[in-house]
């Protein structure tokens, strides 16, 4: 009992330096931020604005954007119907569903990459309009009209790809630029969550509902940027857009856009800004008494081997600490783990899929 007393004691003393990003001087605990008032154009905060990030998932806003573009030139109706192909089914990374053959409207498409983040729908959507290569000419076209000049896309759904790079400040011209031209796109981004094909796909973007006022816009993770979102709130007349990208957890991307839009509704971005200033929590010392340090040295090193072995991976998601393991005797813990081995498991057509690129998603 003595042991885990004194585990627990150092756990907790070591633990937080590995469960969040160590807070920087005046800064967000994120790579990149830049925090803008939608009326008046107004930058509230930014840090390292220009810093090149893989987009990820926020490339879908993008190929929205486009979408929305040939819908009002008469190009294309969301009615549309358009057949899947196996190019698409076979998408990994966060998906819809789709499977080959079935035919969907370009409504659901929309829906499809809002809510569910479907990297399988942007395909879709590229095929239909003349092809990939095609359909990503006009996304960087796009960009340069509106002045992205930091910004390259490769591919149309942020899946990995060299050389797929934008900037907070590249992002925050696309946002407004996007609400201005199509307002009703808020319709899809604020949608918590879809059906298909008996399968329901709740919205990545866990800012719905948690945050006063926010109604979009879009997450997006890969492994090279760490985890990103485009939000935005509108609390009384006034609407904020918030850049935040390369939170090291989604729980500390969230945790961050939520603190920053709070504090800029309210006026008190250079206050919040200050309380980042926060000194990290001193090591924990260890005694060189004779008779003690052996046993605290020891110590460090069952502590530090349990924490190992209890990090775990799930849904796809960066490592978290759960502190309970080390309560858990290891013969149960290895009779547990043979028992989930040993269970079969029925994966569903989607989750299948769920297997692709560097651990790509949209949390």
């Amino acid at each position: 009992m003595r042991r885990v007393f004194i585990l627990l004691v150092l756990l907790c003393l070591i633990g937080p330096k590995t469960a969040f990003p160590a807070k920087q001087s005046g800064k967000l605990a994120v790579k990149s931020a830049l925090v803008t008032e939608y009326g008046s154009g107004k930058t509230l905060y930014s840090q390292d604005a220009d810093r090149r990030i893989p987009p990820a998932s926020l490339t879908k806003v993008m190929t929205m954007y486009v979408v929305f573009d040939l819908v009002a030139s008469g190009r294309a109706n969301f009615t549309d119907r358009i057949k899947i192909s196996r190019r698409a089914d076979a998408t990994g990374g966060s998906t819809m569903g789709l499977r080959a053959g079935e035919v969907v409207t370009l409504d659901e498409l929309m829906r499809g990459m809002a809510v569910a983040s479907g990297n399988d729908a942007c395909i879709a959507v590229a095929e239909h309009f003349g092809g990939i290569p095609n359909f990503v000419d006009m996304m960087n076209n796009k960009a340069r009209s509106l002045g992205m000049t930091g910004t390259t896309y490769k591919n149309p759904n942020g899946l990995p790809a060299p050389g797929q790079l934008t900037t907070a400040r590249d992002l925050t011209k696309l946002a407004v630029s996007y609400l201005h031209h199509y307002p009703q796109a808020l319709r899809y981004h604020s949608t918590t969550e879809i059906n298909h094909n008996g399968a329901v796909h709740g919205n990545t973007n866990r800012l719905l509902g948690s945050c006063d006022g926010v109604d979009g816009i879009k997450t997006g993770y890969v492994d090279a940027s760490g985890y990103n979102i485009i939000a935005t709130a509108k609390r009384g007349d006034a609407r904020v857009i918030a850049v935040v990208l390369g939170g090291r957890t989604k729980q500390v991307r969230n945790r961050e856009a939520t603190r920053i839009l709070d504090a800029s509704f309210s006026g008190a971005v250079d206050s919040m800004v200050a309380a980042c200033d926060v000194p990290e929590p001193a090591p924990a010392k260890i005694s060189s008494k004779r008779g003690k340090s052996r046993h605290s040295a020891k110590a460090v090193r069952i502590a530090k081997a349990e924490r190992r072995s209890s990090v775990t991976s799930r849904s796809g998601a960066s490592a978290r600490f759960d502190t309970r393991a080390v309560s858990v005797k290891a013969k149960h813990t290895t009779a547990a783990k043979a028992d989930k081995a040993a269970a079969p498991r029925k994966a569903s057509h989607s989750q299948s899929k769920k297997h692709a690129k560097n651990g790509a998603a949209s949390r």
